[in-house]
């Protein structure tokens, strides 16, 4: 008894100390349990035996609710049914107080179980393999990872060979030095006509376009410092001679120690997209030059009316600026009566329907501006998302047709109320228009004429009434020539075969130098014609009379001198106071005679345009003191102050005809005489400037305070021998 309880204190000895990991496990009817677990045990997973016992453990697999009873169970019962006596192995993988993974190699002994039955008994013997697990899981891994990454080769280059054969952009490698091909791929074929093999060995640059040569040199050499080789478009030249439109992505390639080795470099044809893009650009630039250039004012404006866009012309046309106008809602600035028609195109465009239209747009400092609108729907997709709108300023357009239409309306009352004949032919000969005049004249209707062929209705003869060919009048020889020609006889036909005497002017049309037709203007000269022969008679007449006038003055002149000379002498001899009063008659009536024959002579030469004016100095203050002698005597009887003075500054002498002058102060004082019965003449000599101021101008004023002129008559002052009244003859005297 004593040697079984010192074998069972040494195999508890035994248990406790053993480097190995021990644990035993017992079953109650089947369900196996921790009954003790040794340090060594414990130590393997971080737990102390009361914590085994208790249920801390868990496989690597397991969740932290895992119960160890649980997985004891599980443990035994898998191999139990392998092996229901006797011992086996397993290694399994547990987690440790911290949560790490530990893998063990246990061995189970099962103890005290009878033939066919489980052992009551499991003793578990556990030896830590988790290194030896991770360097055989580690040999594992690499070999995997090396057949994995020779795997990744194979399928790579069999992928970089697929893609490369197959891809439609060119793939290639390039020496660093003048970017020499060392591979092409076989897209070479159909976007360059090149088999890869007659490109490798050659130069990049050789296919070049020349104007992207240079460019694509400088490129290369700044990468070469930057270490980068930015995308780039250039030109290729194709084997039949063309260029082809290439963007490629390029890259350096490095050994280990950084050096560079070569470029690989991807180049995709673009020509369509460069073509596109051209063609964007154009069309782009065709819409720029429209709006930016375009002489109106070119805007587009949202559905509301709200401008998004206006160039520079809309600033012009509405005073506002770029920045004014943007986001502005046009109705502020359309006149107030215009509002309304101006909304109701503006929502027709808005639906789709383009529209024009005339406004008024109120400037922003206030005047008014006369435009024409055109408003277009803007598209996208089918649906309308804008209104564009073109505007030009039409004020003068409207001035300059409000002038035309006055003037037009002139012109037809001018071309109504003229007495002459106006009528217009085209180049067809073909009346376009005619004045009432005209009709009148021809007496036609006007729809009679107008419209049909002049030689239709209009004809013309010769003087000596022989007939014209139709096309070898005057009057059409000159439309044909396309020059001016006039008439002074010609004989036209009215419309009942009546003809009159004309005169017409012929003035051909032009248009832009391009013949259009004439303007034919005429007048009837029958009774002209007749007031030029009477006229002419009578102007024969006068001038008989004048001549007549002009010998009988002459004539009388002559033996009117010889009874002035006779009464002279007769004066002389010794006579009584009766015969010498008679003689003085004689004489005064004599050089009354006289003076009227010189002054008819005179009038004759005036009329005949003979009387002749000489240039010469002439002493004022002596032609002046002579008229005043002459009428002294005249004065005194009547007791008549006479004078005469002249203005400051008035030159003394000057050139003229002092005969002429001193004949008409004669007459203008003589006058004065005859009608002033008291007070007084004076002759006063004033100087009047010419508008140049390079001319002097005297003014010679007789002023009397004789009877005078009444206004309603001074218009018949300078006709020939006329009197205000008859009874001045008996009263004063003289013609």
């Amino acid at each position: 008894m004593g040697s079984s309880v010192e074998f069972n204190a040494i195999l508890d000895h035994a248990f406790m100390r053993s480097p190995e990991g021990m644990a035993v496990l017992f079953s109650n009817n089947g369900d196996f349990n921790w009954i003790k677990v040794n340090p060594a045990f414990c130590n393997l997973l971080g737990f102390t035996e009361a914590e085994f016992l208790a249920g801390a453990l868990f496989t690597e697999s397991e969740n932290r609710e895992a119960h160890s009873k649980e997985l004891s169970y599980r443990l035994v019962m898998d191999e139990l049914q392998k092996s229901p006596a006797g011992s086996w192995k397993k290694e399994h993988c547990f987690l440790n107080k911290e949560g790490q993974p530990v893998c063990l190699s246990l061995m189970f002994s099962g103890l005290g179980a009878e033939e066919g039955q489980a052992p009551s008994y499991i003793i578990v013997y556990a030896e830590d393999i988790t290194e030896l697990k991770i360097a055989a899981q580690e040999t594992v891994d690499h070999r995997d990872q090396q057949q994995q990454m020779e795997e990744q080769i194979r399928q790579s280059e069999r992928n970089y060979r697929l893609m490369s054969e197959n891809s439609l952009d060119l793939i290639s490698r390039h020496a660093v030095k003048d970017s020499v091909f060392l591979y092409c791929s076989s897209a070479s074929r159909t976007l360059l006509g090149y088999e890869p093999e007659e490109m490798v060995g050659t130069s990049a640059y050789n296919y070049l376009h020349p104007d992207d040569l240079v460019m694509m040199q400088g490129l290369m050499e700044q990468s070469r410092s930057s270490g980068v080789i930015p995308a780039v478009a250039y030109r290729y030249r194709h084997k039949n001679g063309t260029y082809v439109w290439f963007e490629s992505s390029s890259r350096y390639t490095y050994d280990d120690e950084g050096n560079v080795l070569e470029i690989i470099a991807i180049g995709r044809e673009i020509t369509e997209r460069k073509q596109f893009e051209f063609k964007l650009k154009e069309s782009e630039q065709r819409y720029k030059s429209l709006f930016e250039y375009n002489p109106s004012a070119v805007y587009s404006m949202n559905l509301h009316g709200d401008y998004l866009t206006a160039n520079a012309n809309l600033e012009k046309l509405t005073g506002y600026s770029l920045e004014e106008l943007i986001g502005m809602y046009f109705g502020p600035i359309v006149h107030e009566k215009d509002i309304e028609k101006t909304l109701y195109h503006f929502n027709l465009a808005a639906q789709g329907y383009p529209q024009s239209y005339d406004l008024t747009l109120i400037h922003k400092d206030g005047h008014f501006v006369e435009i024409n609108t055109t408003n277009i729907p803007i598209i996208v997709d089918d649906q309308v998302v804008g209104v564009y709108g073109i505007s030009r300023d039409i004020t003068e357009r409207i001035r300059y047709t409000e002038q035309i239409e006055k003037l037009s309306n002139e012109y037809t009352l001018i071309l109504n109320a003229v007495s002459e004949g106006i009528f217009g032919l085209d180049m067809e000969e073909k009346v376009t228009f005619i004045n009432p005049a005209g009709l009148q004249m021809l007496d036609y209707e006007h729809d009679e004429i107008m419209g049909h062929p002049y030689l239709d209705h209009i004809q013309q003869i010769a003087l000596d009434g022989s007939h014209y060919r139709p096309q070898e009048s005057p009057l059409m020889k000159a439309i044909k020539s396309g020059v001016s020609y006039q008439s002074k006889d010609a004989v036209l036909w009215r419309k009942d075969g009546s003809s009159f005497l004309a005169e017409y002017q012929v003035t051909p049309l032009f248009d832009k130098g391009e013949p259009k037709g004439v303007v034919v203007v005429f007048r009837d000269i029958t009774d002209e014609k007749e007031i030029i022969r009477a006229k002419e008679s009578a102007e024969k007449a006068d001038q008989a009379k004048s001549e007549f006038l002009a010998i009988m003055s002459h004539e009388i002149r002559t033996p009117m001198n010889g009874i002035v000379g006779m009464t002279d002498l007769l004066a002389e001899t010794e006579l009584d106071e009766e015969q010498l009063g008679y003689t003085d008659i004689i004489k005064e009536s004599s050089s009354s005679l006289l003076s009227i024959l010189n002054e008819i002579l005179d009038y004759s030469k005036i009329e005949a345009g003979k009387m002749m004016i000489v240039n010469e100095p002439v002493q004022l203050q002596a032609v002046l003191d002579s008229v005043i002698d002459l009428f002294t005597a005249k004065a005194l009887e009547k007791n008549i102050q006479l004078s005469c003075s002249m203005a400051p500054g008035v030159p003394p002498l000057i050139m003229g005809d002092a005969g002429r002058l001193r004949q008409i102060l004669v007459n203008l004082v003589s006058n004065a005489i005859k009608f002033t019965d008291r007070g007084s003449i004076s002759i006063y000599v004033e100087q009047k400037l010419s508008a140049d101021q390079k001319k002097l101008t005297l003014k010679f004023n007789v002023r009397d305070t004789g009877i005078g002129i009444p206004l309603e008559k001074q218009h018949r002052l300078f006709q020939s021998f006329y009197q205000l009244h008859s009874s001045f003859n008996r009263k004063y005297g003289g013609t």
